[in-house]
């Protein structure tokens, strides 16, 4: 199954069920009265029986013609971050893909090194953003915005000290994440936070795919198109450090809980490592896209465009 989260009225936020054929069910409405429906946060939380009553839900709408009323088409609402105000940062892997390694070595003039564990940052809620909302381009900050497509792991059950051989069993599913990345702004300290931080660096969606006994993750094939021209395509079969070994190191002695987020990486093809290198202008679209999750579309707008994220209006207006 997958989850959205969307707005119908520019103001209200709903839990989604994405259906075949550009449909979803609007789960919210559809229950009003089940807890779990009330956010993709709600139903993380539900654990395996939110999930079961999301399974009866879709059962209930060719046989119930007041459930099938509650299904709208996709072009009918707008897309949310999955989780628009993440409760914490949103933790990032770095240098996790062989080809990113050696790109980035190559484009930067350095040897290429694989760390022994995981290389962790973190990027601050207030950087999330939706698709089709607008990553903002401050001139007066950075000349080389850079695009980053990452697969997002969304922890379901959450713990401490978490075994690498039970690491899935955390996991509550699956989505796409942009990485934007401000590069003079990353590399002018050792510490990427302000390069890789602010406000819309961090796109996510289109919604999340569940996780099933049968995916883990390592079979999404990752692919940016920027203005429609392809610049990354890599399998996450390649990830250096693999989501159990990621989960198991970020939570030693660190708390993981329902809902945090995690993007595991992102393979060669930034714009930095062409030749010449390339970075975002206004008016660029960038697209993140993998087989069995989705696309996430994002444009490039100036600064002056700014206005407060939509995820802190609608948590306002709640």
């Amino acid at each position: 199954m997958q989850f959205a989260t969307i707005s119908i009225d520019g103001l209200s936020v709903h839990l989604g069920l994405v259906l075949p054929e550009a449909r979803i069910l609007d789960l919210t409405a559809a229950v009003p009265d089940d807890e779990a429906f009330t956010s993709m946060l709600d139903l993380i939380r539900a654990a395996d029986r939110g999930l079961e009553r999301a399974r009866r839900q879709l059962e209930r709408i060719d046989a119930d013609r007041a459930e099938a009323s509650h299904v709208i088409g996709l072009d009918q609402v707008q897309l949310q971050a999955p989780i628009p105000r993440p409760q914490k940062n949103v933790f990032c892997v770095g240098m996790n893909y062989r080809s990113h390694v050696e790109q980035n070595a190559r484009a930067r003039g350095i040897r290429p090194e694989v760390g022994e564990v995981p290389l962790f940052f973190t990027k601050p809620t207030t950087a999330v953003i939706g698709p089709g909302e607008p990553i903002l381009l401050d001139k007066r900050l950075t000349r080389k915005l850079d695009w980053e497509v990452e697969l997002g792991v969304v922890i379901g059950r959450g713990g401490t000290w978490i075994a690498e051989s039970e690491a899935l069993d955390h996991v509550f599913g699956f989505t796409l994440i942009n990485d934007v990345s401000a590069r003079d702004l990353q590399w002018r300290t050792s510490q990427m936070f302000i390069g890789k931080g602010l406000d819309s660096y961090c796109p996510i969606g289109p919604w999340v795919v569940e996780r099933s006994e049968t995916v883990d993750g390592s079979g999404f094939e990752l692919i940016c198109r920027v203005n429609a021209e392809e610049h990354q395509r890599d399998s996450t079969a390649n990830l250096i450090f693999p989501i159990p070994r990621i989960i198991a190191e970020l939570s030693k002695g660190l708390t993981l809980e329902p809902g945090d987020i995690i993007a595991t990486g992102t393979p060669g093809g930034c714009g930095y490592q062409l030749t010449p290198p390339q970075f975002l202008s206004v008016g660029d679209v960038v697209e993140c896209e993998a087989e069995g999750i989705g696309r996430l579309a994002n444009p490039v707008a100036p600064w002056s465009s700014h206005r407060v994220p939509s995820a802190m209006v609608l948590e306002a207006t709640r």
